[in-house]
């Protein structure tokens, strides 16, 4: 029996271990999940072009991230945006650690192209913006609109490149531009479904 397990063990320890590789989003948003499936907890997403390094495939998934702790509070993980939050072996979260998985057919072995390496005109003003390929048309009104009442200036755009995704509107396209200076007080938010900006 220990012959076996020898053997097992030496075979085991010979086979290759996949290397980690880069791997670049494709789609607007790819959902991480704290296990294999559909079925496990959200716990954020990655963005268009963003890379991901990938230690294992299993299943049409790739693990993006070694284990860590998943904050564990009675049960559940605080870590979970929505869906399964549950701190068991079915989510994914063993011992009170977890890795994220996506969906391996969202990850291109190449980055795709830049949709702004070719922004000119009043484009060029907003080309650093967060899903610029999606809001484009709206971002460079908003920005027009800001400049020419005086409450922003081009030079604020320049600065920051564009419109930047709100971190606490996760669920929303709300996006914010700093004018006049670089502090919460100096924030304009755009609602990039409505071409709204508010305070």
């Amino acid at each position: 029996m220990r012959k076996i397990f020898l053997i097992l063990f030496l075979i085991c320890s010979s086979m290759p271990a996949m290397a980690e590789t880069d791997k670049w989003v494709t789609p607007d948003r790819l959902i991480r999940r704290t296990c294999p499936s559909v079925h496990c907890g959200n716990v954020g997403s990655l963005f268009f072009r963003e890379k991901a390094t990938v230690y294992e495939q299993k299943d049409g998934w790739s693990r993006i991230t070694k284990s860590y702790d998943a904050s564990c509070v009675n049960g559940l993980s605080e870590y979970v945006d929505n869906g399964n939050a549950a701190c068991v072996k079915e989510n994914g979260i063993v011992d009170g650690q977890f890795s994220e998985w996506v969906s391996t057919k969202f990850l291109s072995e190449t980055r795709p192209a830049d949709p702004s390496a070719n922004a000119a005109g009043d484009y060029a003003l907003i080309k650093g913006s967060d899903d610029f390929r999606i809001y484009k048309d709206v971002f460079v009104q908003a920005a027009l609109k800001l400049i020419s009442s005086g409450q922003c200036t081009a030079a604020d755009f320049q600065e920051m490149g564009g419109w930047v995704k709100s971190a606490n509107h996760i669920d929303s396209p709300i996006y914010f531009a700093y004018c006049g200076g670089m502090t919460q007080a100096n924030r304009i938010y755009l609602n990039a479904a409505t071409a709204d900006t508010f305070k």
